[in-house]
């Protein structure tokens, strides 16, 4: 325990904090596991690799773009002897390959393969890694993604191979790639879903990635390739690898050897903020509005009174569905024409609560709310506003949905549609009323109330769900006289407010 506390105390002392000492020159921190990858033509002496017990992986080249073709009989002359070279390389690639995995698996070592992406069928050569390397349950599987360039398989190419890869063993690949590469995967990850979230095998030859490393769409790397031929000489060397000559390419991983052995093969998708983090989907708001966001979606099994903390419209817009409140248009209305605030909607009993006999009982029966003449009076005024509103609205839309050539086609000057309640002379036409298209739709739905049906807004309503609201009776009708002064369309949308028999 002492000694861990010095070596954290040694860190701050020389300005590095634990968790910078992962961007910072890693592999010297003795504790940290390393990770070999090499290709065909890399000599290892088996033994000599494995004194350095910090080693704890090796991960091998195995297929290369598309399998090259073995009947070569179509060819002829120099064609035929390049088609022989190239079936015959493959083979011995291939034969290299699984003697090195049995190689590395008696020595203890974790095993792993990588392909290096080309362009061409993504699919394809997803299945011929697959059939190359014959991967075990706990074998690691990387893509080479080498560069962003016409040179190698494209970004997009590479989200169908690792999809296939997943297909044909049910797990996901490691990404390999620079930092170009990375950054730019990072910064366009809605393109590239996928790719975004495979672990990532990151390829940088510096000593501090501090800053350079895309934590935003990777916590950290699963391997950081820290050494290779492109920094490592007989000069200078970040770390040198017994048995194995200069080029060898060398990587570090965050854990130790038990933790990397606990984490390889790195088959699992990096979680996505959206997963289980109902704040993390939100930017650039305050902690304080994020909490309340993440409170409203989990009130199951809380008390109405415990989720009436979270105001009801981030309850209303996050949190679940049988926990919103019920709001009620027409008690909004009743409580604005009387110049009040509209009454907070009453919260809606969550799973796992249920009222008591006794607290039901106790309820106060709620009385008739009634409007003043004075608030009628104002009510008529917005009704009267309202339908100005809708008239223009009629004409709006005849011009966007009627075609310009029928736009001005009207109904006669004088309809013989039936009158509203009030009006004297059944079926005395009304004339100079100009009718438009919308004006039809108005006409069916009063037709459809004198039949006894709910008027439109009052059938919408109803789709809300049971009233709730303390009003108890009817709303008290104004007098018919303060009526008079408006046209028949004002009055049939006065009307449309009137509460259903």
């Amino acid at each position: 325990m002492s000694l861990a506390l010095f070596l954290v105390s040694g860190l701050f002392l020389a300005g590095v904090s634990p968790a910078a000492a992962a961007w910072n020159e890693p592999w010297k921190s003795k504790d940290k596991a390393l990770v070999i990858d090499a290709y065909e033509f890399n000599p290892i002496d088996w033994n000599e690799l494995t004194s350095d017990k910090r080693i704890a992986g090796f991960i091998n080249k195995a297929s290369d773009g598309l399998p090259p073709e073995w009947n070569c009989s179509k060819y002829k002359d120099e064609d035929y002897k390049l088609c022989q070279n190239r079936w015959w390389k493959y083979s011995v690639t291939k034969e290299l390959y699984q003697t090195r995995r049995q190689m590395a698996k008696m020595k203890g070592l974790l095993w792993g393969a990588y392909h290096l992406g080309r362009p061409g069928n993504p699919r394809a050569q997803a299945d011929h890694f697959v059939d190359f390397t014959e991967p075990g349950p706990n074998d690691l599987l990387a893509l080479d993604i080498e560069d962003n360039t016409d040179d190698w398989m494209s970004l997009s190419d590479a989200e169908i191979f690792a999809d296939q890869v997943k297909i044909r063993t049910g797990r996901y690949p490691v990404l390999y790639t620079n930092g170009s590469t990375a950054k730019y995967i990072a910064e366009h990850k809605a393109d590239y879903p996928l790719l975004s979230r495979l672990q990532l095998w990151y390829a940088r030859y510096r000593e501090d990635i501090t800053d350079k490393f895309p934590t935003e769409t990777w916590p950290s790397y699963a391997l950081w390739q820290f050494s290779s031929m492109h920094n490592c000489n007989k000069r200078s060397c970040p770390y040198r690898v017994k048995g194995a000559k200069a080029d060898i390419d060398v990587n570090v991983s965050t854990y130790d050897i038990a933790g990397l052995r606990n984490a390889w093969p790195f088959d699992k998708l990096i979680k996505a903020p959206a997963d289980n983090d109902a704040s993390a989907m939100i930017a650039s708001v305050s902690q304080k509005t994020k909490d309340a966001v993440a409170s409203a979606g989990d009130l199951s099994g809380k008390s109405a009174n415990e989720a009436g903390a979270t105001s009801g419209s981030l309850l209303a817009a996050y949190g679940p569905s049988d926990s919103q409140p019920m709001l009620d248009p027409l008690e909004m209305l009743t409580s604005i024409a009387k110049g009040g605030q509209p009454s907070a909607p009453a919260p809606a009993q969550t799973k796992g609560t249920q009222q008591s006999g006794p607290q039901v009982a106790e309820t106060q029966e709620a009385s008739p709310s009634v409007l003043s003449s004075e608030a009628a009076t104002s009510l008529v005024n917005h009704v009267h506003a309202i339908g100005r509103a809708v008239s223009a609205t009629a004409r709006s839309l005849d011009s966007l949905v009627i075609q310009p050539a029928n736009a001005a086609i009207r109904l006669p000057l004088q309809s013989a549609i039936m009158p509203l309640r009030g009006e004297t002379g059944i079926g005395e036409p009304r004339a100079e009323i100009e009718r438009s298209h919308v004006m039809k739709v108005i006409a069916a739905a009063q037709a459809e109330q004198r039949a006894n049906a709910l008027p439109m807004p009052a059938r919408v309503l109803s789709q809300l769900g049971p009233d709730r609201s303390p009003r108890g009776g009817r709303v008290l009708q104004p007098k018919r006289d303060e009526f008079a002064s408006l046209d028949p369309a004002d009055r049939r949308i006065f009307l449309a407010f009137d509460s259903t028999p």
